[in-house]
């Protein structure tokens, strides 16, 4: 080993900030802990020591004292016990779900440190020494981030306008109040120059004898102004925009402000907005505190942003975000009074990272109409799946728009997540370095395109960034940093001083949209650099690493070997395959993706951290996202063939998070191997992207359901120690293993029982859900003559994903008897079962025939699990099938992918006797049949009772059906009740075009026949819970039985509405409450 790839043991190092997996650093924390409070209680000896004490030994003697005291170590301790069990457990390397961790022991410290002291950063008076600090922490971050920092001490001389700004930075309470600022300043600023303009003309108010407070410059103020240039739009890459600012062309021209149009005043830079009240005061000699108080008439924060739009026919502004955006952000945009609708998704690339045409098609748009554009947000780490956007890129395209277009816009950088990943940015040192002895945990650098990234936050005008995310900091500490400090006045009313405060402090809490805020988490924060070392010190004699770029580049190499794990995981015939989000680079560039996964495999996925060659660190350092966060899914397979449904593959993979996961009191973190989190990733959102993935997993990419994955997030800097993470990888893989073998080893099994029990469960009833197999099937009775079955279906098992009708023949005897039980007025249904498990395929064709029992209501409605082997009805007899009426499937790769306008309805039967079965065309639903209908569509009846024999469609006409979806107990399809049947619904009937099916069933829709009514009379049978529910979900009281469509029916209503997802969160919290405040002996609303 020479020279330069020595180093001190980087991992030691860490280890000395973290209290431990185990616990480990018990000892130190105490220490630290105790020294925090015995130095504050020194503190409060040191304050005016004269005075008397106030909890004396005769207080804490007495009996009061003591039981209070007692009360309180017993309910701490209840307290702190019942967390111990049931919280998600961040400290360790088994948690790799959301963006959690344990925080560091600098800044754990000095949180408590700050919470003993209690500041407010609200003012300095109640805070002069944190409000320093938060201060300082802002001017860190500025600094690692790109952005200048305050010189140490004052300058003589205040900063020129041509000189490049100072940043500011402050902390907030998230990410999200750090990008709901950016948005108020974003709109604050776009409209400045207009409301200057309205503070600035000849004319007097209609209200006022006095002119306005600015007219006195109207005919001489001026300003730089943007060349607008009368370029068309082509298609030129964003990355050669630089060069239209290239030779002697200037960007601005100075013009006086009175002749700018509204245009011009919208797309001034924003360093020429922030400058404005400093050119009055250069020009004319008003000082600040009168431009603050002069603007506050016309300010847009006084008269109202529609005020301003209508005054000067400005068009609704735009924001432009990726579709990967955090909810925070129509949430900023509605808050602001932008409107969620004004700030636009825009499409993202195969990576998941903005598509730069996308964006240059909206400027473009927005050009054209001559609509400005607030900010465009580049991600730099998407919540879901760690994709930095093209940052460069964008920066380049707004450079490329104002030097062409005289168009300028905000760009803001979402860092919640990839901010602090600055401090590793450019790191010459930041690659092997080996120790003498192990453990050895590896850094790996950004790669290439996310460094680009990074670097060019510097050019960005704001920045979110969060601390208690890749900070290790408690929460709440987010961060929001302005690379020009004067941005910070637009959200303020403080008055807007050119030089800034020059290092001084100031009152933290006037700025942003907080108020009081604990000074801890600056503290904490403060803390935690200091300790660490947040930024590269090149100070040092060996040039090393500061302490987060060991942390974060440890954090890389963990993400990136658990990368190589999900990519090769594959257990084979009826086995289960992961699939990685971020494909491999060989998918990218077309190369051989086997060959590299072999690759994978010999030389990275289950060696120790030392024993990685610099050839396979090199293939390491490419792999996985561009920020740490692994998105991935399972498919799984049948024999040898993958599942292609995209239902299906969501059923498994919720199952596995069901597993993997803290989601219930029941949850026991013992049984927890390793600790997952999902997202869901919407069709519609992702688009290509999305589509290409289904692809790769080998599912239906033209299916446009939502497709549910897993992800895993590792900052904890440990897992790959003693190359545990190897083992965590293993437990997963049983999870797969055990599904298509329950034979496989059983030492492998033994740690993890429960755990492996309910994987083989699971693998079980996926290809249960997803196989055809003999099973028991009901019907609905329609009629008497002839006696029409409707099948009850069910979406969640292959068994019954069949929507039909059947006309039948049934014994006289068992005819009359149904037709006795019948009444006009009865509300009564009947349906019948077949008595043996038999295949459906068997008994649905012409003149098939199978043995079956009669039951009132639903078969089995009124037994109990334990009865659930006792025949409702102890008549058996012979159903002969005379004719298949419809017959569709449902499977999802059958189903629409949307819900219908007007509810469709298939009517059949005879003249004498209509019936109305809803037709199900996608997930979930609501079976709504009705055996009593009466039609009235005038001249035209004749026509609508000839179409019955061979089947029409009806459209409800006042039914929308895509409002009502989904039914569920706490939503039921109230237009269906029976209180509401009286009123005939608006209806128009259609031939049925083809044979039916759920895809594309409008197709199906033929010419129209008649627009009239139906009336529907008692019973109606209306079904969403039987219709929806899955018979495999652990929670149901049925699960431990044999599985079969027919044990839905042993199900009470409340049992069966578990599908009802509210109704279910609902049912958890209220476990989760009721065993919380059981076990720490409180009562609600009777608090001692």
């Amino acid at each position: 080993m020479s020279n330069s790839d020595k180093s001190p043991d980087d991992h030691s190092t860490v280890s000395a900030w973290f209290f431990g997996p185990r616990g480990e650093n018990l000892g130190l924390l105490n220490t630290l802990i105790d020294g925090v409070t015995s130095n504050v209680a020194q503190g409060r000896q040191e304050f005016w020591p004269n005075d008397p004490m106030f909890i004396d030994a005769s207080v804490q003697d007495s009996l009061a004292f003591q039981l209070s005291r007692d009360k309180f170590e017993r309910k701490i301790g209840l307290l702190s016990n019942y967390m111990r069990q049931h919280c998600v457990p961040f400290y360790s390397p088994r948690y790799m779900g959301h963006m959690s961790t344990e925080s560091t022991l600098p800044a754990i410290t000095g949180y408590v440190l700050g919470l003993m002291y209690n500041q407010n950063n609200v003012a300095t008076e109640a805070s002069p020494l944190t409000s320093v600090l938060e201060w300082e922490v802002g001017q860190q971050l500025c600094k690692m981030l790109g952005f200048r920092r305050q010189p140490p001490k004052p300058l003589p001389q205040p900063r020129t306008l041509d000189e490049e700004p100072y940043g500011w930075g402050h902390i907030t309470c998230g990410g999200s109040i750090a990008n709901l600022e950016a948005l108020w300043c974003a709109r604050n600023l776009k409209f400045y120059p207009l409301c200057l303009k309205s503070a600035m003309t000849l004319s007097k108010p209609s209200d006022s004898s006095s002119p306005p407070p600015f007219a006195f410059a109207y005919d001489t103020f001026t300003i730089p102004v943007l060349n607008a240039s009368s370029h068309t739009h082509d298609t030129t890459p964003a990355h050669t925009a630089s060069s239209t600012t290239s030779g002697s062309q200037e960007l601005e021209h100075e013009k006086l402000f009175k002749d700018c149009s509204t245009w011009e005043l919208l797309n001034l830079r924003a360093s020429t907005v922030l400058s404005l009240p400093a050119r009055l005061t250069a020009q004319f000699g008003v000082s600040p505190t009168f431009v603050q108080d002069a603007m506050t008439e016309y300010d847009v924060q006084t008269v109202g942003k529609q005020s301003v739009e209508v005054k000067y026919g400005v068009k609704e502004p735009r924001g432009f975000v990726a579709r990967t955006k955090h909810y925070s952000w129509p949430k900023g945009a509605a808050l602001t009074g932008i409107g969620s609708a004004n700030l636009l998704a825009l499409p993202v690339d195969l990576d998941a990272r903005l598509s730069v045409p996308a964006l240059r098609g909206a400027l473009r748009e927005c050009h054209d109409a001559q609509r400005p554009v607030y900010v465009v947000v580049a991600i730099i780490g998407s919540t879901e799946h760690g994709a930095v956007d093209p940052l460069q890129d964008i920066l380049d395209l707004r450079q490329e728009y104002e030097a062409s277009y005289g168009m300028s816009f905000l760009v803001h950088v979402d860092g919640a997540w990839g901010g602090y990943f600055a401090a590793i940015k450019q790191s010459p040192k930041l690659g092997r370095q080996m120790p003498d002895a192990p453990p050895y945990v590896g850094k790996i650098p950004l790669s290439p395109y996310t460094n680009k990234q990074i670097l060019a936050m510097s050019r960005a005008d704001s920045i979110t960034i969060d601390p208690h995310k890749s900070g290790y900091v408690p929460y709440p500490a987010g961060g929001l940093c302005y690379r020009d400090e004067r941005m910070r006045f637009l959200v303020t009313w403080t008055s807007p001083y050119l030089d800034g405060q020059q290092g001084g402090v100031e009152s933290m809490g006037v700025y942003g949209v907080e108020g009081s805020k604990p000074g801890a988490a600056a503290v904490a924060t403060f803390l935690a650099h200091d300790v660490m070392g947040l930024n590269w010190n090149r100070k040092l004699e060996d040039d090393g690493p500061t302490g987060y770029q060991i942390l974060l580049g440890e954090a890389v190499w963990t993400a990136s070997r658990m990368y190589c794990h999900w990519v090769v995981m594959d257990t084979g015939t009826d086995g289960i395959q992961v699939i990685p989000f971020q494909r491999l680079p060989a998918e990218r560039d077309g190369g051989d993706v086997e060959a590299q996964k072999e690759e994978i495999r010999k030389t990275l996925l289950d060696q120790p951290n030392l024993d990685i060659t610099d050839e396979a660190y090199k293939l390491l350092s490419s792999l996985g996202s561009d920020l740490m966060i692994n998105t991935f899914a399972c498919n799984f397979r049948i024999g040898d063939q993958l599942n292609r449904s995209v239902a299906e593959a969501n059923y498994l993979n919720k199952r596995i998070l069901n597993t993997l996961s803290v989601m219930q009191v029941s949850d026991n973190i013992q049984n927890k191997p390793l600790i997952i989190m999902a997202t869901s990733l919407a069709q519609n959102e992702y688009g290509d992207c999305l589509t290409r993935f289904k692809e790769r997993m080998g599912l239906d990419p033209d299916n446009g359901e939502d497709l549910y994955t897993l992800c895993n997030v590792y900052m904890s800097p440990f897992a790959t120690v003693h190359n545990f993470i190897s083992e965590l990888a293993s437990a997963f893989k049983d999870v797969a293993q055990d599904i298509s073998k329950a034979s496989s080893s059983l030492d492998r099994r033994e740690n993890n029982p429960v755990h492996v029990l309910t994987m083989i469960m699971f693998t079980q009833d996926c290809r249960w859900r997803n196989s055809v197999s003999p099973d028991k099937h009901t019907f609905l009775l329609q009629g008497t003559n002839p006696v029409h079955l409707v099948y009850l279906p069910n979406f969640q098992a292959e068994n019954a994903r069949e929507h039909v009708i059947i006309s039948t023949s049934l014994p006289a005897d068992v005819l009359a008897e149904y037709m006795e039980s019948t009444s006009p007025e009865s509300s009564e249904f009947f349906t019948l079962s077949t008595t043996e498990k038999v295949l459906l395929e068997s008994i649905l064709s012409q003149g098939a025939s199978f043995t079956a029992t009669l039951s009132r209501g639903y078969p089995d409605g009124n037994t109990r699990l334990s009865e659930l082997s006792t025949p409702h009805s102890a008549v058996t007899f012979q159903v002969s099938v005379n004719q298949i009426i419809l017959r569709y499937s449902l499977n999802d790769r059958n189903l629409d992918n949307e819900y219908p306008q007007f509810m469709p309805f298939y009517l059949y039967g005879t003249p004498q006797e209509v019936h109305l079965e809803h037709l199900l065309v996608r997930f979930p639903n609501v079976q709504i049949s009705s055996a009593k209908v009466m039609l009235d569509f005038g001249e035209k009846q004749k026509l609508v009772e000839d179409g019955l024999t061979g089947g029409c469609i009806v459209l409800m006409d006042d039914v929308r059906e895509y409002t009502m979806m989904p039914c569920t107990a706490s939503n039921p399809p109230l237009r269906f009740q029976d209180a509401n049947l009286a009123k005939p619904f608006p209806a128009t009937v259609y031939r049925l075009k083809g044979t039916f099916s759920a895809r594309g069933w409008k197709d199906h829709v033929g010419e129209e026949v008649a627009r009239g009514s139906v009336t529907l009379s008692v019973p109606v049978v209306v079904d969403y819970n039987l219709l929806n529910l899955d018979l495999t979900d652990p929670d149901s009281p049925i699960a431990k039985l044999p599985r079969s469509i027919y044990n839905r029916f042993a199900l009470d209503k409340q049992s069966a509405g578990l599908w009802d997802d509210y109704q279910r969160r609902m049912a958890v919290r209220r476990e989760w409450r009721d065993t919380l405040f059981e076990s720490i002996k409180y009562e609600v609303g009777t608090e001692e």
